[in-house]
């Protein structure tokens, strides 16, 4: 199928059931037509088979389904930016539509005064009234069910934007997350360090004891180093990767922290759930760095540590200098 095909396709499949060609529905439906996504095909077959139409919140609902299946970090982010957008758009309808209420009350309220203004008397003086009330009650309804939706939505856009920076599996802050902690650091011009860490021999963990294991791993890496750090936050950076933003200028300090969290994490007694078979140690290499002259620039300098504890024997923490050889932390 060519590319000007399936975009006529999908424009027409959007338009046979009634959904607006935004940038959510249209990769909706191209992920659909192209069988790209075995969530979206099986959820939509469904909906189509049992003859009932797509709805917007249908859409949503099933793109959220198919991020949370992804592998791809990206397309989780992009799902939820899209949703986030989604959730803001219905908000911004709703209120105009509750305004347009209003309006309308108003109107009918002022047309029925009139009336009464204009001398009714009897039938249609109590008409008139009762009119009003019954108006006046309808808004009170109309107002109070707008009111649920915007609770609703508010409580869906939070929920949204909550896991649009929460690492899924570990359940600590992200990569997009812990860049959003260095730069309001770096507006508000507060000196601060960075470690990064890395998990020694993961690949080894996944290739022998299977991706499940190594999921767990990766999760008690994270509460480890989330309980043995705090206050400063932990975030997943990608991978076995795992970054401290420390509201401190001193290195050496973060380093002995961290040097703490290493040991305490290579002297448990770790066993497979499934045979309680001994596991071995879990250990990680850290790279720690003052923040430089741009953050970009201290990440480097922090990574470059790194990479000087795994090629020097891993299971160590290294400092950064601002020049010469990179620092032991012992």
């Amino acid at each position: 199928m060519s590319n000007d095909n399936i975009g006529r396709d999908v424009l027409a499949f959007l338009t046979g059931n009634l959904l607006d060609p935004t940038p959510l529905n249209y990769r909706f439906g191209y992920l659909y037509l192209t069988r790209s996504s075995k969530v979206i095909c099986h959820e939509t077959d469904t909906y189509i088979e049992n003859g009932m139409r797509m709805k917007q919140e249908t859409i949503v609902e099933i793109m959220g389904k198919h991020a949370s299946a992804s592998d791809d970090p990206e397309e989780r982010i992009a799902a939820r930016d899209e949703a986030v957008e989604m959730f803001l758009n219905a908000a911004g309808e709703l209120a105009r539509e509750t305004k347009r209420q209003a309006d309308g009350v108003g109107r009918d309220i002022a047309e029925e005064s009139q009336v009464i203004q204009e001398g009714a008397e009897g039938e249609d003086l109590k008409g008139a009234i009762r009119r009003i009330v019954d108006r006046a009650a309808q808004a009170e309804r109309e107002l109070s069910t707008a009111s649920s939706q915007i609770d609703r939505l508010q409580r869906d856009l939070e929920e949204a934007r909550n896991k649009a920076l929460v690492d899924e599996l570990t359940g600590i802050p992200n990569r997009r997350a812990t860049r959003a902690t260095i730069q309001d650091l770096e507006i508000r011009k507060v000196r601060y360090c960075t470690a990064i860490i890395d998990i020694d021999h993961f690949k080894a963990i996944n290739d022998t004891y299977g991706h499940p294991v190594g999921d767990r791993a990766l999760r008690l890496v994270a509460e480890s180093l989330r309980e043995a750090l705090a206050p400063w936050p932990v975030g997943r950076w990608g991978g076995e990767e795992f970054l401290v933003v420390a509201e401190t200028p001193d290195a050496q300090r973060v380093s002995e922290k961290v040097q703490i969290a290493k040991d305490a994490l290579a002297d448990r007694n770790l066993k497979l759930r499934e045979t309680d078979e001994p596991m071995g140690a879990i250990t990680f290499s850290a790279g720690v760095a003052a923040n430089y002259e741009t953050s970009e620039e201290t990440l480097r300098r922090a990574d470059n540590a790194l990479y000087e504890a795994k090629k020097t024997g891993r299971n160590k923490v290294l400092i950064a200098p601002d020049t010469g050889r990179v620092a032991d932390a012992a």
